[in-house]
């Protein structure tokens, strides 16, 4: 594999236990930024190679959870890791999810927002899903949101009075909202492709 030998021909004579491959889930392609990547509750500094990945090296076989910071452009996320000494090469792939300050493309279809309180603040941590999609994410510590539409096919788009709507079952997409007090609220948004459509939602 690229990563084994651009990591030898760098002068690494260490065994390498785990390999972690980030990637960004609007583009399915390697992330962008400056994202920071550990072992939870471990001194461990990863090595990371020409091609993007984290290397950790020499550590023992055991269970782990692999943190990532996200910086400026994604959600934080850990995923829990078990080494064994079946395991050779061991390759993770953790997928990014970008944050409201991603640079998306002028072209994308966004739908962009706010939840806040009823005293004006944001409400961090609530999630969100598209009904009948697998799209979600969840809110900033501002209360902000995008939801992101990627890889919109033909049947997903009507055309009515000169716009281009992106449909679910001949409908609006429907956004599923779930609280930190775990209540749940809905709402259907007319979302023009390649276009940003934006809302506020104050919760009471």
């Amino acid at each position: 594999m690229s990563q084994i030998i651009e990591l030898s021909s760098v002068g690494f004579t260490e065994k390498f236990s785990l390999v972690v491959n980030l990637i960004d889930d609007y583009t399915t392609d390697k992330i962008i930024g400056n994202v920071e990547v550990s072992l939870k509750g471990k001194r461990i500094e990863p090595v990371r190679n020409p091609s993007g990945y984290y290397i950790f090296l020499d550590i023992p076989k055991g269970s782990y959870t692999v943190q990532i910071q996200g910086g400026e452009y994604y959600f934080d996320e850990e995923e829990d890791v078990k080494l064994t000494d079946q395991d050779k090469n061991p390759i993770i792939n953790i997928i990014l999810k970008p944050a409201p300050s991603y640079p998306f493309s002028t072209s994308a279809t966004l739908i962009r927002g706010c939840l806040q309180s009823s005293k004006g603040m944001g409400i961090f941590e609530a999630s969100l899903k598209v009904k009948e999609r697998d799209i979600e994410t969840k809110t900033t510590e501002k209360g902000e949101f995008v939801i992101y539409f990627k890889n919109l096919k033909k049947d997903d788009v009507t055309t009515i009075d000169g716009k281009k709507l992106v449909k679910i079952k001949e409908k609006n997409p429907v956004i599923e909202i779930q609280f930190p007090d775990h209540k749940k609220k809905t709402k259907s948004l007319e979302t023009e492709e390649g276009k940003t459509t934006s809302f506020t939602l104050i919760y009471s």
